[in-house]
């Protein structure tokens, strides 16, 4: 039996029950009956242990629920109170014989026990035919059948019934009334209500006003003879990752719609980071097609004792510090054609712009030519490109490959920087014309020039085109990076969205669970594992859609650069991002006390 002593319950300064004790038999139907507001609900919460903020003790069968941990509260309302809702609270997705099943997935092992007792207690409702139906093709009485049946699977010793004929018309509602007075011959069944006209299945009823009650002496002879002690064994947790596998299944299309979300928004982004690999290659590309940006001309401004030729090789920015001269007699011969320089004057590779090809490259034994002198082997100098040229100097020959064409308006050349130093081993103590240098990075091109500006050293290079250059470089990259965030953003944005909207619909299974015996543990415990099969899904969708990107890209030749540094943390992001949101999202969820999410 139930005894209540003094109890007193408040919601900030409201008083909802004020100082009531009475005793409830134990078995008998107990019509707890009251207008809107009264505090029905809230003396149903007390009871059942939902709500354990109150004044005054409430004793079950010789234990006082008022002194009971969560986790005891869990184990009484698992082994000892059935409920019966208003609207249900069944699953969806469900089907019959899984929703009563439900709370027995706490004691696993007696599974085929329970399985044999749901069929009976399905036949006994006259539902034998809807085991394996869906809970959401099932009628208004139906489900609520199906709801009595969850109720009684475990054997309780009290069934709490808020408004349990709420939602259905007259007929099915007496029909209802009429199962539980039967079910009330053996346990005790306390039925919440506002409606007088089913009072009339009571044993007794205890009206509540004014945060009293109001009553004739309750069950005298219906309580028991022998004692009987409120026993709290133990749970027997089923597999949280097995709860969760089954929520996963059922909630599968939203989940796969988040999952989907965070994969986009993260293939995004990264590709959004492919473009910039792009753009970086398309520079590094620029970088090594225009290596004369690199070079610098420093025309001889007296340097006889050696004292930029000294600051030029003493800079760890700067390689290939050598001087130049006036050389003559140059022959050049490509097949029959042949043709030959007076002189050559050093002039300086920055100032120059590319026609065709590149400038030489140190140690790659090339020549580049002007367009006048280029015409003088071929009437279309771009068919030169690639073509041996013989270079005599000295009396020597140099076999040097035609690398580029470059814009200049008179008969000239550059070669390699290491073939030209070999035309100077030939004029030893001739007066300097130039120095050349070359700068070992483009990014320092411009602080190298700057330097020598310092030392009022006229030097001639491209650091005002290599300073446009980066700056528009570092523009790019700048767009590309908050392109990528915005659309990362965006992706998260959705996915958060949908992951709260689909936790928000949830709040009731929550609380069913925990009436139903589940511990917040337990709960913690299925959510966890859900969040992880949704972190696995999206990680195994983004692997799928780099997959996909790959195939596209080699089918159709896009310009698309991933690293596989990039993929690999593509994968492990998306599984990370999503554990993060779920977390977000499932922490009021877990949080939300028992009552308050039924009421959700």
């Amino acid at each position: 039996m139930i005894q209540i002593n003094n109890l007193i319950k408040r919601y900030g300064h409201s008083l909802v029950l004020d100082d009531i004790s009475f005793t409830l038999p134990s078995k008998g139907l107990i019509c707890l009956l009251g207008a809107s507001g009264s505090g029905k609900t809230t003396l149903l919460n007390l009871l059942a242990g939902f709500d354990s903020q109150y004044s005054g003790e409430i004793t079950v069968w010789g234990t006082s629920i008022s002194e009971l941990d969560a986790d005891e509260l869990s184990a009484y309302r698992r082994d000892h109170i059935g409920f019966v809702f208003q609207n249900y609270h069944l699953l969806s997705g469900y089907t019959v014989l899984e929703n009563i099943l439900l709370p027995c997935e706490l004691n696993p092992s007696d599974e085929e026990d329970y399985r044999k007792k749901a069929k009976e207690l399905l036949n006994k409702l006259g539902l034998s035919q809807k085991t394996n139906a869906k809970i959401e093709n099932l009628s208004g009485g139906q489900k609520q059948r199906v709801a009595i049946a969850r109720a009684l699977i475990r054997n309780p010793r009290i069934v709490l019934a808020d408004e349990p004929t709420g939602a259905l018309d007259r007929s099915n509602s007496n029909e209802m009334m009429a199962l539980l007075k039967e079910i009330s011959k053996d346990r005790l069944v306390i039925v919440i209500t506002h409606d007088q006209k089913i009072c009339g299945f009571a044993d007794d009823v205890v009206h509540i006003e004014n945060g009293k009650l109001r009553a004739k002496e309750i069950g005298t002879g219906t309580a028991l003879t022998e004692p009987h002690k409120l026993s709290l064994n133990k749970a027997v947790n089923g597999s949280a990752f097995k709860r969760g596998l089954k929520n996963f299944n059922v909630h599968f299309t939203r989940y796969m719609a988040i999952s989907l979300a965070i994969s986009i928004g993260i293939l995004a982004f990264m590709l959004s980071l492919s473009s910039e690999n792009v753009m970086e290659k398309s520079i590094s590309d620029f970088k090594e097609k225009n290596t004369a940006y690199n070079n610098g001309y420093i025309k001889n401004q007296g340097d006889n004792d050696g004292t930029v030729f000294q600051l030029l090789n003493s800079d760890k920015r700067i390689e290939n510090v050598y001087y130049q001269y006036k050389i003559s007699d140059v022959t050049l011969s490509v097949g029959d054609q042949t043709e030959a320089l007076a002189e050559k004057c050093p002039m300086p590779k920055a100032t120059e712009s590319m026609s065709y090809g590149t400038m030489p490259k140190s140690g790659e034994h090339e020549i580049a030519l002007s367009p006048s002198l280029a015409r003088k082997f071929g009437n279309d100098i771009r068919d030169l490109l690639g073509k041996e040229l013989v270079l005599d100097y000295g009396h020597k020959d140099y076999k040097l490959t035609i690398s580029g064409i470059y814009n200049a308006g008179y008969d000239d050349f550059f070669v390699s920087s290491d073939i030209e130093q070999d035309f100077y081993k030939a004029v030893d103590g001739d007066k300097t014309y130039s120095i050349s240098y070359d700068v070992k990075n483009f990014e320092d091109i411009v602080p190298v020039s700057r330097m020598l500006a310092d030392h009022q050293i006229d030097s001639k290079t491209s650091a005002k085109e290599v300073k446009a250059l980066q700056s528009t470089f570092n523009n790019l990259s700048r767009l590309f990076l908050i392109l990528s965030i915005l659309i990362l953003a965006v992706g998260l944005f959705i996915s958060t969205v949908l992951l709260i909207k689909l936790q928000n619909l949830r709040y009731r299974e929550i609380g069913l669970l925990s009436a139903l015996g589940f511990t917040k543990g337990a709960i913690g415990k299925m959510i966890v594992s859900e969040n992880l099969l949704l972190s696995a899904m999206s990680s195994m969708i983004n692997a799928v859609l780099v997959g996909c990107t790959y195939f596209i890209r080699t089918t159709f030749h896009f310009a698309i650069m991933i690293t596989p540094l990039q993929i690999l943390l593509s994968i492990l992001s998306t599984g990370v991002v999503v554990i993060l949101i779920s977390i977000i999202a499932s922490y009021k969820l877990i949080r939300t006390e028992p009552a308050v999410a039924l009421r959700m």
